[in-house]
């Protein structure tokens, strides 16, 4: 009897131990109970200190190696301030323009791409851009009038401008001087009078002008010397081009043999960018921007090299910040300091650009007023660019070529 009490008390001691301990040992039988996470929804702000908040930026540019090395300089001094993981990509200048195709129709495209700002208003017609000005106002100084146009359209503006080259007319003053001028002709007479003096070189090969016919700028600069550009031509000037256009050395941009054929009086004068002059011009050689102090045109023969945000960019914020710090007035310097391409900003031209900037041309040049600079079109630019190449190849008559600047303008 009495061991049948010690086992009762036993078990009304066991039932009491479990009963206290039962509400901290409550059991999930879930089968979620380690759910994965799920990814993070863009419009949640993570926590500060969360490895989540760390953000990316993909951008896509086409430089130079030395270009190339210098923004990511720039961009790794822009990381470290504010903690911005940058992903810069190169693409060869030759690649450049399928490369960016493919950025801007593919479902995984960067959050940044460099394009010519001459196109931008025709990407953004399409719907391949997103406004950068919806996003945040850009600080610092406004840009170069004349590039304003070309970043517009629809009340928005869709590109940040990085820098600019504006193409110059280089020629040999011994060799000009040969054929009786002391300068490059800066009206249509005077182009005709030299390619008359050229055609009175009996036996020598000799061309009249050299440009990049894949290139609509160096075009442009020629027209510039004689009062047009690409968006005003008349008809005296498509006809001009037309007859002379056979007297012309048409070549590729990165040609190195036009200097040589400059220094040897084979061709009296080349439309070339400034950073090609600065690169292989020399002592013999000189360079002049087409237009004159005091153009009511503005200077118009300008590549300017701009970002733009793709429209299926996945964070257009942050890559907004990121173009405010590496197109500010300090960072626009140093590009010019380590690259010698000329910053795009408005402000620096007329605060002066630092002394040791040596160019063929004032400066101020650059320097437009708003009521002065050309309309541009909504856009076109590709086949503009297309029209020129067939016009300087002889493959339309100065008709045609009207025909075609037309249907760009529409």
């Amino acid at each position: 009897m009495l061991r049948r009490r010690n086992y009762w008390l036993l078990f009304a001691i066991l039932l009491l131990s479990l009963t206290s301990l039962s509400p901290s040992m409550e059991l999930d039988t879930r089968d979620d109970s380690h759910p994965l996470r799920k990814p993070l929804n863009q419009s949640e702000r993570p926590a500060s200190g969360d490895k989540d908040s760390i953000k990316k930026l993909s951008i896509r540019v086409s430089l130079s190696n030395e270009e190339f090395k210098e923004l990511e300089r720039i961009s790794n001094n822009y990381s470290l301030s504010t903690g911005v993981q940058v992903v810069l990509s190169n693409v060869d200048s030759g690649d450049a323009d399928e490369k960016l195709k493919q950025d801007l129709t593919i479902g995984d495209s960067p959050d940044i791409v460099m394009i010519d700002g001459r196109s931008i208003s025709d990407l953004a017609t399409r719907g391949y851009l997103l406004p950068v000005d919806i996003y945040q106002s850009l600080p610092g100084s406004a840009p170069l009038t004349t590039l304003i146009p070309q970043m517009q359209w629809n009340g928005y503006d869709w590109g940040v401008p990085l820098d600019i080259d504006p193409y110059v007319l280089v020629y040999s003053p011994q060799r000009l001087s040969e054929l009786g001028l002391t300068e490059v002709p800066r009206s249509m007479e005077q182009w005709n009078e030299l390619l008359k003096r050229i055609l009175e070189q009996q036996g020598k090969e000799r061309y009249l002008l050299a440009m990049d016919s894949l290139d609509p700028y160096g075009y442009s600069a020629v027209l510039e010397s004689m009062g047009g550009n690409l968006l005003n031509i008349n008809s005296a000037l498509l006809e001009w081009t037309q007859n002379a256009s056979r007297y012309f050395y048409l070549t590729s941009r990165y040609n190195t043999s036009i200097w040589d054929m400059l220094q040897d009086g084979k061709v009296a004068v080349a439309a070339l960018p400034l950073s090609e002059w600065q690169q292989h011009g020399n002592s013999t050689l000189a360079a002049e921007a087409p237009v004159a102090a005091g153009s009511k045109m503005g200077y118009q023969a300008l590549y300017s090299r701009f970002f733009a945000l793709p429209a299926q960019s996945a964070d257009p914020e942050t890559a907004v910040k990121w173009l405010a710090y590496v197109t500010s007035s300090t960072a626009q310097l140093d590009w010019l300091e380590n690259t010698g391409r000329l910053p795009a900003l408005d402000e620096l031209y007329r605060t002066g650009l630092p002394e040791r900037t040596k160019l063929p041309f004032d400066a101020k040049l650059l320097l437009t007023e708003e009521t002065a600079i050309s309309k541009e079109t909504a856009g076109g630019w590709s086949e503009l660019t297309a029209a020129v190449t067939l016009l300087l190849t002889g493959k339309v008559n100065a008709a045609g070529y009207a025909a075609a600047l037309a249907k760009a303008s529409e």
